[in-house]
């Protein structure tokens, strides 16, 4: 809601100085409610949520696992665009070798992840986080 203040009311009456201080104020306030107080509430739901940490780990790994994925299928369509077939002793260690890279590099996502996750919780209720640190929407 946006408020419209008449700088010249305050030349009006004995109180119009004290009224326009007022209007100021209110809007103001309501300026700062509409604007800071969304990204108040998701720092503080953010800093105090007991999952945060483990749906960031979630993710990380959904990533890998994805990442993973478009690998093997981008392997074996080359593999069969050159004509290439494998041997099953040959499709296992492949497979093995796929399955032990995405294993960790699954593991180490989500580790690191969780740990950064849990940095931003302390910073924000440390206060060393302000609103400045918030990515501007649509960045």
């Amino acid at each position: 809601m946006a408020y419209y203040v008449d700088p010249n009311a305050a030349f009006s009456g004995k109180q119009g100085a004290s009224n326009v201080l007022g209007q100021l104020s209110r809007a103001q306030w309501e300026d700062w409610k509409a604007r800071f107080q969304p990204y108040v509430d998701k720092m503080a739901n953010i800093a105090t949520s007991d999952t945060f940490a483990g749906e960031q780990a979630a993710t990380a790994t959904d990533s890998v696992n994805k990442s993973f994925d478009s690998a093997a299928k981008g392997l074996q369509m080359q593999q069969q665009g050159m004509g290439l077939t494998l041997s099953p002793a040959q499709q296992a260690a492949q497979d093995r070798k796929l399955q032990l890279g995405r294993a960790s590099a699954s593991v180490d996502a989500s580790n690191n992840a969780r740990i950064s996750a849990r940095d931003l919780q302390e910073q924000i209720m440390a206060g060393g986080m302000g609103l400045s640190g918030l990515a501007k929407q649509g960045s």
